[in-house]
């Protein structure tokens, strides 16, 4: 039984037991739920087989080429790259209007994504760049994210737009260095301006408070964009800036995505979008973890009692703010990120002994806390 299932079960029986719903409705909540537990589980085993078998295409594709790379010119194998991914990806869209095989479709889509990618990238073997060849396979190969993205929109799947543009990113930078005279630090430029409209749109509409399904993929969009940013950030800072430290960068990135995040809890989205906020806000502070130690560390040259500082307070700002609005994952990860870097602190600098004294103290200190939570909840 799963988490999830043993907090429903608990319900039910609090429910029946306190007389608000009789026994046949608490039988057939249990029998919904059951039901719906065994259909998540299949949904996971299908997911994993897909993309297992999409691992055995790409394996075999290879194999395929290897037989028959040496008989292949470089525009020959340019051409087969590029042709096998747009079979492969228009059989996984073919796929995807049974609603049963949409993990197969899935993963036919991403493993004709990278072949079409793999084809753009080899084409620098078969033309120069700027000729019309390769402004045209650039072109169209872009195209393909691109037209996928908007279908799945209309289509309201919830996971798919957020990949194609991912993708569409990447097909951009091969297009523009492929088919224009811009340099790598202009490129990169253009792909943050890209990924700046985009992440604003999706903010935009998350907070008209959409119908449930659109909600889904601009969710994911959003998550995917803000993830995306993290590469980019990276690139530009070592880039164009000439930064031969991008932490920073990624700490004001990090900010902007979380304040987005808590933007999105208090003023967008409905309850669907609210409960994945909450996930996305406890992944973000479970990776400032490492983000806001490397950053006192290498950044400021700092011992552990600044990495303390910069985390633990932080996690201690989302805790209260998670405490006031009840959102137990992001208590959860708070409270670890809160832990990690005093115990960290408290082995570097007294070793082991250190580290037990502070980790004892700290639970004091949260044991206390917790005291105070229930003395306020019970009065």
């Amino acid at each position: 039984m799963s988490i999830r299932q043993s907090v429903v079960s608990e319900a039910i029986e609090r429910w029946a037991t306190a007389s608000l719903i009789d026994a046949e409705t608490a039988d057939r909540l249990r029998s919904a739920e059951a039901t719906r537990e065994t259909l998540a589980s299949a949904r996971v085993s299908q997911y994993i087989l897909a993309i297992s078998g999409a691992g055995v295409l790409m394996i075999a594709g290879g194999v395929f080429l290897e037989w028959a790379w040496p008989a292949l010119d470089d525009v020959g194998r340019t051409v087969i790259l590029a042709l096998a991914g747009i079979v492969v990806t228009i059989g996984g869209v073919a796929l995807e209007s049974r609603g049963h095989r949409a993990p197969s479709s899935y993963a036919l889509q991403l493993a004709g994504l990278g072949l079409l990618f793999t084809a753009c990238v080899w084409s620098e073997q078969a033309w120069p760049d700027r000729s019309l060849p390769a402004t045209t396979l650039g072109g169209s190969a872009l195209v393909v994210p691109v037209v996928l993205c908007w279908r799945e929109i209309n289509s309201r799947s919830a996971l798919m737009p957020g990949v194609h543009f991912a993708a569409a990113l990447g097909f951009l930078a091969i297009f523009l260095d492929r088919s224009t005279p811009l340099s790598s630090d202009s490129i990169i430029w253009s792909l943050d301006g890209v990924l700046a409209l985009a992440i604003t749109g999706v903010v935009r509409l998350l907070s008209v408070g959409s119908e449930r399904e659109r909600s889904r993929w601009i969710l994911n969009t959003f998550i995917t964009a803000m993830g995306a940013g993290f590469v980019l950030v990276i690139l530009t800072a070592t880039g164009p800036l000439g930064m031969t430290d991008a932490l920073l960068p990624m700490d004001a990135w990090w900010l902007l995505a979380a304040a987005l995040t808590v933007w999105g809890l208090e003023k967008g989205g409905d309850l669907v979008t609210r409960r994945s906020l909450q996930y996305l806000f406890a992944l973000e502070l479970l990776g400032w973890v490492a983000l806001g130690m490397a950053t006192a560390r290498d950044t400021f040259d700092q011992g552990p009692g600044l990495a303390t500082l910069m985390v633990s307070g932080l996690a201690v700002a989302a805790y209260l703010y998670a405490d006031r609005s009840g959102y137990t994952v992001v208590l959860v990860a708070a409270a670890i990120a809160f832990v990690i870097p005093i115990w960290v602190w408290a082995v570097e600098v007294s070793g082991a002994l250190g580290g037990i004294v502070a980790l004892l103290l700290t639970a004091g200190l949260l044991f206390w806390a917790a005291g105070r939570r229930g003395s306020a909840e019970t009065s």
